[in-house]
């Protein structure tokens, strides 16, 4: 199940023995309502029934799918029938698109169900959004709010709470940099404590308003300037959690699961009422597509750029990347930071 920069195709006998043994070994999940795994008549399916299916957790379903099928669409949505069905690599292929898998969630009046259908062999990333659908509408700790905190820890990533900390951070610990603190003063840490007046700055001042706040913002310099630093003293001048993210705990062996973890980090920052997430040597994240660069680097990228977007709305949440190697940042990223 390694990432061997490709997609590896998984006949039945071993997709339902890697599926039901990654699902047996999750605490919390009920042995007895694992997912049925069956061939029939070309395909392969998997079913499991589920309580209830309401209308936002069709868009966690969504969003679960595209940390691994980077291309799906909606292929049928009414009140209680939707299917999602992936495309090819290729938008622009229409052949054998049908062949590809499909997502349905039927909602009956008493219980609803999930069917997984697909002809020929599995994917390792079709594997593991199975897995990942699975477990949220099964597993309660997988499902319910959690702390954050705990969520993050168990990801390898430290949460900097200034409210937690004795010894305040400012300005004043760190020699020198008068320009880049002033900067930093009027580009992040005026609009993080007051979105509000930003917002209204713009209402007044723009033939089209908009969001006048930034939402995310790049820290460009070399190793042991004072970067991370940096951040956490505009997390005590805001007095907002930083999310420190290492690159080494996002980044796994296994296919699928850096970009499951990279989705995760920003899904539990979500749901703090305001933070930093910081993402150090983002470059290693997202290199240059124009370079050429591996399957499973592509897919980090794609799911960084639309978490970014996704966190556009929030007042008081930002993220901020660090990078000695700017030039090696994909194109579309670069245009992200403000």
């Amino acid at each position: 199940m390694e990432d061997k920069n490709k997609s590896t195709n998984i006949d039945f006998v071993s997709a339902k023995e890697f599926i039901l043994k990654e699902l047996s070994s999750i605490e919390g999940i009920d042995h007895s309502k694992l997912p049925e795994i069956f061939p029939e008549k070309n395909e392969i399916k998997v079913e499991f029934v589920t309580n209830g299916i309401s209308a936002e957790d069709i868009v966690q379903s969504i969003q679960i799918l595209k940390n691994y099928i980077e291309h799906i669409r909606i292929h049928s949505f009414d009140s209680n029938f939707y299917i999602l069905q992936a495309l090819n690599d290729n938008l622009f292929e229409m052949k054998s698109i049908l062949e590809n898998i499909k997502f349905r969630f039927i909602i009956y009046s008493k219980e609803s169900k999930v069917e997984i259908s697909k002809k020929g062999d599995l994917k390792n990333q079709e594997l593991y959004a199975i897995i990942s659908l699975y477990k949220y509408f099964y597993s309660e700790s997988f499902k319910k709010v959690q702390n954050p905190k705990e969520i993050l820890a168990k990801l390898g990533v430290t949460v900097f709470d200034p409210s937690e900390e004795k010894i305040k951070l400012g300005f004043e610990t760190i020699a020198g940099y008068e320009s880049v603190k002033n900067e930093i003063l009027e580009s992040i840490i005026l609009p993080l404590k007051n979105p509000d007046a930003f917002d209204a700055v713009s209402k007044f001042t723009r033939k089209f308003p908009g969001i006048n706040r930034p939402r995310a913002i790049l820290f460009e310099g070399d190793p042991g300037v004072g970067k991370t630093s940096m951040a956490k003293i505009v997390s005590h001048l805001c007095e907002i959690p930083l999310i420190y993210v290492p690159i080494e705990s996002i980044l796994s062996k296994y296919y699928g699961e850096s970009s499951q973890n990279l989705a995760l980090v920003f899904d539990a920052a979500a749901l703090f009422p305001s933070a930093l997430i910081f993402l150090d040597e983002i470059d290693s994240l997202a290199g240059s597509r124009e370079e050429g660069i591996i399957e499973a680097t592509r897919k980090l990228l794609s799911v960084l750029l639309r978490k970014l977007d996704g966190f556009e709305g929030k007042p008081k949440t930002m993220t901020i990347g660090a990078t000695n190697r700017k030039q090696d940042l994909d194109k579309a990223l670069l245009s992200r930071f403000d």
